[in-house]
């Protein structure tokens, strides 16, 4: 794969399985964004295929949330994504933290740890069962970034998620690949 006229990665032969949790790790630069971007069918391969297996319906998670209305309650947008009974969205809105009075709360006064529970509690209901997520930590507080991950954790699709927190990477994978030097490898580099 090629990004400006520059080579990014090369021969790259990765199989992912339903319910894996994938993260990927690498120096800036070594085409982990771009990697997921292929997966997602945003950037065609030089060479080779991307191929998704029957079923598989992507969500993509980015940093800019663009996804979280700022005019509307947690409420409304998630009522708006799937026609249920506020009951019922409230307590798939519970699955993401949102409890109580906070489901009324507009997006404009959302934390930034709150929009991303949002963003992706509404790439859930959507029907996503494969979440793209780059550097989903990126911005969040300790607090917002454990109740992102409790929230992931709850998730039963697969996920492949840029990051370079080792304990994040501890707490959430359960497969790990390191790109470098255009390449794709199993396993983490050791810390120096």
């Amino acid at each position: 794969m090629e990004l400006g006229g520059r080579p990014i990665l090369d021969r790259v032969d990765l199989h992912i399985r339903i319910g894996e949790r994938v993260a990927m790790t690498g120096p800036n630069g070594a085409g982990k964004s771009t990697l997921l971007r292929a997966i997602a069918g945003h950037l065609p391969p030089n060479a080779g295929t991307v191929r998704l297996g029957a079923g598989v319906i992507i969500g993509e998670h980015r940093q800019e949330q663009e996804t979280v209305k700022l005019e509307q309650t947690v409420l409304e947008q998630t009522r708006a994504v799937a026609a249920i009974a506020e009951t019922e969205a409230r307590s798939f809105l519970h699955r993401f933290l949102f409890a109580g009075d906070s489901v009324f709360q507009p997006g404009s006064s959302l934390s930034y740890g709150e929009r991303a529970r949002l963003a992706l509690a509404l790439l859930v209901l959507r029907g996503a069962n494969v979440l793209l997520l780059d550097e989903p930590l990126n911005h969040l507080d300790l607090p917002a970034r454990e109740r992102f991950e409790e929230a992931l954790a709850k998730f039963e699709g697969t996920i492949i998620m840029v990051l370079h927190d080792r304990f994040a990477i501890d707490r959430l994978a359960t497969r790990v690949l390191t790109v470098n030097g255009g390449q794709v490898s199993e396993g983490v580099p050791p810390l120096r």
